[in-house]
């Protein structure tokens, strides 16, 4: 095999070892927005869909995933004030914790 051969036979490799991954990744973000989704059904009692902010329940649909993660470490740990929701944070893992970022960042902003 000629040099050059040689890295086109390596370049193709990467490129398939990038798809490969990449593929991969479609599917854990797929995979997360799922299990964000089933982990949502208890948020959705109190953090509204549609319509005007109730009182101090802030709408959580459309926001930007790493805001929405802070903010639940931040309950979690016990460094932002609300009682409700750090007893509701203390029970997730971070993959929850991304899991939900994810799907409520997806998610179309409330009107």
């Amino acid at each position: 095999m000629t040099r050059t051969g040689f890295f086109k036979s390596q370049l193709v490799a990467v490129i398939l070892l990038l798809t490969v991954c990449a593929q991969a990744a479609d599917k854990a973000q797929a995979a997360d927005k799922a299990y964000g989704e089933y982990l949502a059904s208890e948020c959705a009692g109190c953090h509204r869909a549609t319509g005007p902010q109730i009182g101090a329940m802030p709408t959580i649909y459309g926001k930007p995933a790493a805001e929405l993660g802070k903010a639940l470490r931040e309950y979690r740990e016990k460094t932002r004030s609300n009682s409700v929701m750090q007893n509701v944070a203390s029970k997730l893992l971070d993959d929850d914790i991304e899991a939900l970022a994810a799907y409520y960042s997806q998610m179309p902003r409330a009107k």
